[in-house]
């Protein structure tokens, strides 16, 4: 999901993959796959880099899964959160009764 702030500062989330297609001009336009339309104050290229980021997120974490090991050991894509938080906790089991 990536935060956007809507024309009346309201802040939303929306899906990137939900996402047709940003216009621009004299206001930011969000169109999704529904149909619905988001007017928000951010700039196409502040909205394509944020779907970006959220994809690379979400491409890291897979690879860390998968691999168990960091996407990115030298921290080149600067997006502050270490990959291994996105991994999932580690499993205890619970011994019933």
């Amino acid at each position: 999901m990536i935060g956007l702030t809507r024309r009346t500062g309201e802040r939303c989330r929306l899906d990137p993959d939900h996402i047709e297609r940003v216009e621009g001009g004299y206001d930011t336009v969000v169109i999704t796959t529904d149909g619905s339309s988001y007017c928000v104050r951010e700039t196409v290229d502040q909205v394509v880099r944020r779907i970006v980021e959220d994809r690379a997120g979400v491409i890291a974490a897979c690879y860390v899964l998968d691999r168990g090991e960091d996407a990115d050991p030298q921290g080149l894509g600067g997006t502050g959160t270490p990959p291994h938080a996105h991994a999932p906790a580690p499993v205890v089991p619970i011994r019933l009764p």
